[in-house]
């Protein structure tokens, strides 16, 4: 199950370290939920200005960091640089397609 449908709260925060996945993930026990991160830039990168998974430290090339909440889930999105340091148009990457929920505890699947 893809972790949007058991967790509350979700949004992301980015900080001097990279931008962090965080939510209130729910656990087996029925209505429980505990706080979860994940620091996306361990497995999200840039590849010339598009979302590269796997990658790392999109964060370092990008700006206007932002999450998106779709029919299909949560998407990543952000302005990201080219290798011309040029900046491509704002693009997004699925998160429900990469991140799991396992027992309240956000992971990549």
């Amino acid at each position: 199950m893809s972790f949007h449908e058991s967790c509350e709260l979700i949004r992301i925060e980015v900080r001097g370290d990279g931008t962090w996945l965080l939510a209130a993930a729910g656990t087996m026990n029925e209505g429980e939920h505990i706080p979860a991160e994940l620091r996306l830039d361990d497995r999200i990168g840039n590849s010339d200005g598009w979302f590269a998974y796997p990658g790392e430290n999109f964060s370092e090339t990008a700006h206007d960091i932002e999450i998106e909440f779709r029919e299909d889930g949560p998407w990543l999105t952000a302005v990201l640089a080219e290798q011309d340091q040029e900046d491509r148009e704002r693009q997004g990457i699925n998160l429900a397609q990469h991140i799991g929920n396992n027992n309240g505890e956000l992971v990549w699947v």
